[in-house]
């Protein structure tokens, strides 16, 4: 696992330039409404271009690389499963493309399967289990290519679930806890993060 960070990122047009430093293993919070939030999000991501800065993936610029190339793992709003797939065939589905650490996350999708206590899920899709189910499917898809840093955009809580818990069983055994960075403005995301980065809009105010 490593650091992420960005450098005056320009996300979003009428947002001033911003600093985030994620240390190896920790979590932080990007304070936001969930508009601006998601689009930085998606921005760090990968997903959109920046207006200008940099995003640096321990000591890589990934700025300019494509999703895949930039071992982020992401959990977009609302999960944002395939409901025609299965929670199995979802979990496995973003392994498609990255055969380069396919074999050994393999295995390691099978650990996080029995960690999130989804194997009794399996056959099922998502519109089948429960919406705290649902996040946990969609954490398991994005760490199931072992990225270095993971982004979750979380604009309101969870029903039934608390981050902590479960951040702590995303990463293999003997290795840093993985980075992680949330974008949410909700009190109640926010009140188990306590590195908080606010999002300030053109005139000083949080976005």
């Amino acid at each position: 696992m490593v650091t992420l960070r960005t450098q005056q990122l320009v996300a979003v047009p009428d947002v001033p330039p911003l600093d985030v430093d994620v240390p190896v293993g920790a979590t932080a919070a990007l304070v936001a409404e969930p508009g601006v939030g998601t689009s930085v999000v998606r921005v760090v991501v990968g997903l959109v271009a920046p207006v200008s800065g940099r995003i640096l993936v321990g000591e890589r610029d990934v700025t300019d690389l494509p999703p895949p190339r930039r071992r982020i793992g992401y959990v977009p709003a609302g999960g944002a499963l395939l409901p025609h797939l299965t929670v199995g065939r979802n979990i496995s589905y973003g392994q498609r493309r990255r055969q380069r650490v396919h074999d050994v996350a393999d295995d390691w999708a099978s650990t996080l399967v029995d960690r999130l206590e989804l194997s009794p899920t399996l056959g099922l899709r998502p519109h089948q289990i429960s919406e705290a189910q649902r996040f946990r499917v969609a954490l398991a898809r994005a760490m199931a290519c072992l990225p270095e840093v993971l982004v979750v955009d979380l604009p309101t809580p969870v029903d039934g679930v608390r981050l902590t818990p479960l951040l702590d069983r995303l990463s293999p055994p003997d290795s840093p806890r993985v980075t992680v960075l949330i974008g949410s403005g909700h009190p109640e995301v926010l009140a188990e993060v306590p590195t908080q980065v606010p999002v300030r809009a053109a005139d000083g105010a949080t976005a």
